[in-house]
């Protein structure tokens, strides 16, 4: 062991632009004996990993992603990161944090580990290719859970499900990198668990799609992990996360220089993708990316057995969502939403098990994000707000697993789309409400993953079979899978004869989660900066008046969903409702029509005049479609030029990136026509030509 001092000037040299991404985890988790107490510098000791400053800034990130090209440190400083982050972000032996859970605490501490965007590759979940002894230790004294979901498949709306407890479409927070208000009365679990008398620790991800709330809802945040800080015999309760395998690890400039995994130990590459070279590289880098992540979660745990506390601690282990080659992060598919969860009780806490607990068990119930919340306030004996949606797994308040697990995604960075979905465990149901959109809108983010783009191009030249194509296509209006037959959800039952029935419960129990949620994804995204920009959140807002009439609204949605000309006349009479929404969806039921809504062309006109923005903008796609798209995303621009508002200069430039519009440098400069990070995104995008469907060489 070194000394303080030591200590304090090992921490200190770490402290150096190159190396923020050590310094945090040094000082993380290196949880202490009893009687040591930290130096002044190592409780103020704070660092993040590069990419968690991306994602808490708010900004796109592929904007965030050009940003960092430019750093001075160059390529070589990223290459060398990536090598970092091969090893453990754990606690080396000397450093040191003070403070301890007194043994006589009469509540257990609660550890919360997140991996970053994997499914279930995992040693304990059958994959023969993993290498993870750590985790497989965990399932093998805890129970191993075969079907958990995130109700969203990306990180910072899953954060925001699991802070608030509630479906982040009930408060408006669905939209990935927002920063909409939420009302005062939705208390993040954090603030619930510090008024039961848990001292609460957060390291490191704080972005949770809302203003409303930050770090500020900790006793620690984003520093040294100062457990002296606690009152004696105060619990814990540590959520953390370990970034080694997210999205970006297989980004050509932080993968490690020499990958372990080799490229014949990868034994199953999903069908929907194309089995070559850059494919193989991705698996392989994804692979070694996830022992990283588990020798750090195994020092973790070695060190809170080592202090002491291993015995008075409750943990608990998930990936934030799916992920992360194509077709996972992002998609409702269980590539995108099923998730490894383990939990493990220790003997002096084993009463608050689940029932039925032992070593090594395997649990098949249906399980949600928004379960672990909840029960993690029954298990730390706080309050339990009754607008929590999930249901508690553990302890003398566990109830029945939900029989249906509800999922949503919805605008990605720049990309405006909308779905919704439904699974058993076994067969899912999924409605897409923009079916006229491609499923890939070729996201500047993720191509910079070799083999997405190697994929599309790929998909260009014609060598792509069905499964592997159907991502670069529009999606289907509806889907259905039994996930017990077809794994990879390509084959979907939406039409099979012997399905009709359990297809009408689950689009009938889909339409009934929706109205309970009080789902906000209705709202045009539009229409909800407009409101927050008025200082009401626009979940107070939705419950004002007839401002928000979600049963006709969704009535009048599923026509959209179903793309069924026979509903023109419909959408041709509901363009002039009174109601602002209404009048949106109409115009969306003849966008996704495409060139078939040619009868509604005089209404369609009258609507691009709309008083509200959405509906302008959806005419003018829908209108293009139809006949003259380069004159309707001239209309398009002038619409972005004339905004004041980010997100709706955005929707009205992704209307021109819809229509496929190459011509933007003719009519506006680029600082006319952006308004923040999104916009900025898809302006870019425009001036170098690429589209929902064009990826310039």
């Amino acid at each position: 062991m070194l000394n303080s001092r030591q200590d304090a000037k090992t921490l200190k040299s770490v402290k150096k632009p190159g190396c923020i991404y050590a310094a945090v985890f040094f000082t993380l988790i290196s949880l202490p004996s009893f009687a040591e107490q930290p130096t002044s510098k190592e409780s103020a000791l704070s660092g993040r990993p590069e990419e968690v400053q991306a994602q808490d800034s708010g900004r796109p990130e592929e904007v965030q992603a050009q940003d960092s090209g430019r750093r001075s440190e160059g390529q070589a400083f990223k290459r060398n990161r990536a090598e970092r982050d091969r090893q453990p972000q754990g606690c080396p032996e000397g450093v040191r944090l003070a403070g301890s859970i007194n043994a006589s605490s009469i509540r257990p501490n609660i550890l919360w580990i997140f991996s970053e965007d994997n499914s279930s590759y995992l040693g304990c979940y059958g994959d023969k290719t993993a290498r993870t002894p750590e985790l497989d230790a965990l399932a093998a004294k805890g129970t191993r859970y075969t079907h958990c979901y995130s109700n969203a498949p990306v990180c910072a709306v899953a954060r925001s499900s699991i802070i608030l407890g509630v479906p982040a479409v009930s408060t408006g927070t669905q939209h990935m990198r927002s920063s909409y208000k939420v009302p005062s009365h939705l208390t993040p679990y954090p603030t619930l668990l510090k008024a039961a008398g848990y001292h609460t620790i957060n390291q490191v991800k704080t972005d949770y799609n809302t203003s409303s709330f930050d770090k500020n809802i900790w006793d620690q945040c984003k520093g040294a992990a100062d457990f002296s800080r606690r009152d004696k015999g105060q619990p814990f309760f540590l959520k953390i996360n370990f970034s080694q395998s997210h999205e970006s690890g297989l980004f050509p400039e932080k993968r490690f220089k020499k990958l372990t995994t080799k490229a014949e130990d990868i034994t199953a590459i999903p069908p929907y993708q194309i089995d070559n070279a850059e494919t193989r590289a991705d698996w392989q880098a994804l692979y070694d990316k996830l022992e990283a992540t588990d020798r750090s979660i195994g020092q973790l745990l070695k060190r809170l057995e080592k202090m002491g506390e291993a015995e008075n601690t409750i943990v608990i282990y998930c990936s934030d969502h799916g992920g992360i080659t194509i077709r996972s992060k992002r998609y409702l598919y269980d590539s995108g939403t099923r998730v490894p969860f383990i939990v493990y009780f220790p003997k002096k806490w084993q009463h608050l098990a689940p029932e039925g607990y032992t070593p090594g068990a395997t649990s098949n119930r249906l399980t949600q994000f928004l379960d672990i919340t909840k029960t993690i306030l029954a298990l730390a004996g706080a309050d339990i707000p009754a607008h929590l949606s999930g249901r508690i797994l553990a302890g003398d308040k566990a109830e029945p697993a939900r029989k249906k697990i509800f999922l949503f995604s919805d605008r990605f960075d720049s990309a405006p789309d909308m779905s919704r979905a439904l699974t058993d465990g076994r067969y899912k149901y999924i409605r897409n409400y923009e079916p006229d959109r491609r499923a890939h809108q070729l996201l500047e983010y993720p191509l910079q993953q070799k083999a997405q783009v190697a994929h599309f191009r790929a998909f260009q030249n014609g060598l792509t079979n069905k499964a592997q194509s159907a991502i670069f296509e529009p999606h289907q209006p509806k889907e259905f899978y039994d996930t017990q037959a077809d794994p990879h959800e390509i084959n979907n039952l939406i039409n099979a004869t012997d399905q009709q029935e359990r297809i009408a419960t689950f689009s009938q129990a889909l339409d009934q989660r929706i109205l309970e949620t009080n789902d906000l994804g209705f709202i045009p995204e539009p229409k909800i900066e407009e409101v927050d920009q008025s200082g009401l959140s626009i979940y107070d807002w939705a419950r004002q008046g007839n401002n928000y009439p979600l049963k006709d609204i969704l009535t009048l949605a599923n026509l959209v969903s179903a793309q069924n000309p026979d509903n023109i006349a419909t959408f041709q009479q509901k363009l002039t409702d009174p109601n602002a929404i209404i009048r949106y969806w109409a115009a969306l039921g003849l966008r996704v029509l495409r060139e078939k809504a040619a009868p509604a062309q005089e209404a369609l006109l009258k609507a691009s005049t709309d008083s509200d923005a959405s509906v302008r903008i959806t005419a003018h796609m829908a209108l293009g479609n139809i006949s003259k798209p380069d004159q309707h995303a001239v209309a398009l621009l002038k619409e972005a030029s004339t905004s004041k508002h980010d997100i709706h200069a955005n929707w009205a430039l992704c209307g021109a990136k819809y229509l496929e519009f190459k011509n933007i440098k003719d009519h506006y400069q680029q600082k006319e026509l952006t308004r923040g990070p999104y916009s900025q995104r898809s302006c870019h995008d425009l001036f170098l030509g690429k589209t929902f469907t064009h990826l310039p060489e």
